[in-house]
């Protein structure tokens, strides 16, 4: 019998999803087809496109190590129709896009004077694809209220931190 082998076609996993001992979970968005014949040997292929709907998918598996007031913090977010994405900072905790912020921490409530306005001071940010920016850490944070987007750029005038994606 052959086993198939998997190969990471484009990006990484994030260290922390690795938990050493060899083993993990994930989760993941991919597409592929595959043809085999009567022995049950086969061949295919497939990829993940490290879309928005990919780094979303991942939010259960970095929400599951939180603590219970964490998780349920996320549950009360999304159903009050809050914006969840990624946010990357330094080592500390303080934005390193560009932004200036004091540094942050599970529950830190950032708020600022509007009008928002995406790419500028005037909008606390976050991304629905966290590769494609600069960052030690990776939270998951919630956009509150009005929330305009540029591509998988994302801003509100207030932004929670909900949890570290360890």
């Amino acid at each position: 019998m052959e086993v198939a082998e998997a190969k990471f076609v484009r990006g990484e996993v994030p260290h922390s999803l690795l938990n050493g001992d060899g083993s993990g979970d994930g989760y993941g968005y991919g597409s592929g087809y595959g043809y085999g014949y009567g022995d049950g040997s086969g061949y295919g292929y497939g990829y993940g496109s490290g879309s928005k709907e990919y780094w979303l998918s991942t939010i259960p598996c970095f929400a599951r190590k939180w603590t219970a007031s964490q998780q349920k913090r996320l549950d009360e977010l999304r159903s009050a129709g809050a914006t969840i994405a990624f946010w990357k900072s330094d080592k500390d905790g303080r934005a390193c896009n560009g932004g200036k912020n004091a540094p942050v921490d599970a529950g830190t409530v950032e708020e600022i004077s509007g009008p928002l306005k995406i790419c500028t001071a005037r909008g606390l940010h976050a991304t629905f694809v966290p590769p494609n920016w600069n960052g030690e850490r990776w939270w998951l944070v919630a956009l509150i209220g009005e929330v305009k987007s540029d591509g998988d750029k994302v801003a509100a005038l207030k932004r929670e931190v909900i949890g570290e994606c360890l």
